[in-house]
């Protein structure tokens, strides 16, 4: 008969270097700053409705379309709230939108880039795990911009 086999030792469970655990954490990180952005942003507009609106890219760059419109005087514009059809807003509706939209992006992208400075300068895989969408980034990791939006610097 054939002899017994050699008994196998179980290969060690992979350990992810502190480089992959942080290329992870962007990615996650990256991934949630996009949903957050797509998901949109409510604004209250000048007769005291509140409309919600997309901010996939597509919506950003339409909404792009119509602050040009805007600058170029135009007093009726074309637009939809989420799941509705197009209507016409005024000028002012138009750039609360707009303005609502920029600023609202501009928030989470610069966020999100601070985050990524924190997940940068995390020494262990433990700080890592404690970093996530929403977590209140420690101040060494604030971008100036970022600074500025927190302490409502109005040029932020």
């Amino acid at each position: 008969p054939p002899a017994d086999p050699e008994p196998v030792t179980p290969p060690e469970p992979y350990e992810p270097t502190l480089a992959e655990l942080q290329a992870a954490k962007k990615q996650e990180i990256s991934q949630a700053c996009e949903q957050a952005i797509y998901s949109g942003v409510s604004v209250t507009l000048t007769d005291g409705s509140t409309e919600h609106f997309a901010l996939t890219e597509h919506d950003q760059l339409n909404l792009f379309g119509k602050q040009i419109e805007l600058s170029a005087g135009v007093t009726r514009l074309k637009y939809h709230t989420d799941g509705q059809p197009c209507r016409y807003y005024d000028a002012a509706d138009m750039q609360l939108i707009v303005t609502a939209a920029m600023d609202y992006v501009s928030y989470h992208t610069t966020y999100c880039n601070s985050l990524y400075s924190w997940i940068s300068g995390a020494q262990t895989a433990e700080e890592i795990q404690q970093i996530y969408y929403g977590a209140e980034i420690p101040e060494q990791y604030w971008s100036d911009v970022f600074r500025d939006i927190k302490k409502g610097d109005a040029d932020a």
